[in-house]
This record gives structure tokens, C-alpha cells and sequence, in this order.
């Protein structure tokens, strides 16, 4: 369920797509193996993604140049939007649970008094709500450390690449190595051990 627009939709289902199959198939196995698994990749959005007014879009692959033409990869990818003005005849089913998501309970369908009675006994259970809040805080601190981490990874990864096309660029112009080892020291604040691999 995705409550905010983060304009990444269609990114973040090919993320979750890729960790469906990557659990399904194991190392040295067929890939034909992932054909006996068709997967459907569902998100329920607060928003209208695609701004078509529709209950659900509904993509699979297909030929550019003929849509008849299947990719036959068995793979769907369905998005919900609880904004929608347009109900084809087959979304009528979750047109309830799309107005639940606008807050507009309608307890006379069973299926959607029986998920306002669970939201319910969440939000009664301090012992539930605080595992949901509990989840939610894990799920933002992890996000929070790996993007940290790819920063100073990336950060790491320039100056090592800044560092080796300095050395390469005064090579290339004949400055000879004790000059280089200088500027390398001036810019970088290396050490004399740091600056010896990378004139290695």
C-alpha cells in the first residue's frame, strides 16, 4: 500500500518484482523453473498514479509492434487507485475496499466490516499498534542507514576515481612522480603509504 506519491511507482514495483523471483529461483537452478510461478505484483495507492481516473491498471508485457503478441513471462502488475472515478464492471469487487482506503466504511459488504473490525482491534491493542509503529520506525531507520551508507560509499567510490585520473592525467603529461606525489598529498590529505599505491 502506497499512501504517498513519490513518483518512483513503477521503479519500486520492478524492485519488488526482482524479490519475487530472486526468493523463487535458486542459485544453478532453470530459469524455465520461474514459469511454474506466475506472479502478480499488487500495490493499493491513496493517489492516481497514471491520472486516468481508473479502479485499476493492469499491465503484463507485450510486442511493441503487435499487442496480440504476449511475452509469456507470466508476470502482472496491478495497481489500485483508491481515487477513482471510473468502475469498469469487474472492479465493482474492490470499489469498498478503495472507498475504506478514503475512509468511507461501508460495513453492510462482509469482507470490508471484517477488515474495519481488524483496523479496529489494531488500534484497541496497545501491544499491536506499538509492533505496527515498532515496524514502521525499524523499516525507516533501515532506509535512513542504507542511504548513509550508499553516500558515503558513493562519496568513497569519486574520490578513488578522482584520485586515479589525477595520477593518470599528470602521467600522461610527463609530470614526473615526486610532483605528483604532492599534489596528490595537497588535495587529497593522503598519507605517504596511500600516495605510493596509487602512484603503483
Amino acid at each position: 500500500m502506497q499512501v504517498n506519491n513519490c513518483n518512483n511507482l513503477p521503479a519500486r514495483l520492478r524492485y519488488y518484482q526482482e524479490q519475487i523471483d530472486h526468493g523463487l529461483l535458486q542459485p544453478g537452478q532453470d530459469y524455465r523453473e520461474l514459469t511454474k510461478y506466475p506472479t502478480y505484483v499488487i500495490m493499493f495507492c491513496n493517489f492516481d498514479y497514471f491520472g486516468r481516473g481508473w479502479a485499476r491498471y493492469e499491465f503484463d508485457m507485450s510486442c511493441v509492434r503487435d499487442r496480440d503478441l504476449k511475452f509469456g513471462d507470466k508476470r502482472t502488475v496491478v495497481i489500485f487507485n483508491a481515487l477513482a472515478k471510473k468502475f469498469r464492471d469487474d472492479d465493482q469487487s474492490i470499489k469498498d475496499f478503495l472507498a475504506l482506503m478514503r475512509n468511507q466504511v461501508d460495513n453492510k459488504d462482509r469482507f470490508i466490516a471484517q477488515i474495519q473490525n481488524e483496523i479496529d482491534k489494531v488500534k484497541r491493542d496497545p501491544e499491536r499498534r506499538q509492533g505496527f509503529m515498532k515496524y514502521e520506525m525499524l523499516m525507516m531507520d533501515a532506509k535512513h542507514r542504507a542511504r548513509e551508507e550508499g553516500i558515503k560509499f558513493g562519496e568513497a567510490k569519486g574520490k578513488e576515481e578522482g584520485i586515479k585520473n589525477l595520477v593518470n592525467s599528470l602521467r600522461h603529461l610527463n609530470v614526473n612522480s615526486a610532483t605528483i606525489a604532492k599534489e596528490l598529498k595537497l588535495r587529497y590529505d593522503l598519507t605517504d603509504d596511500d600516495v605510493l599505491k596509487y602512484l603503483n
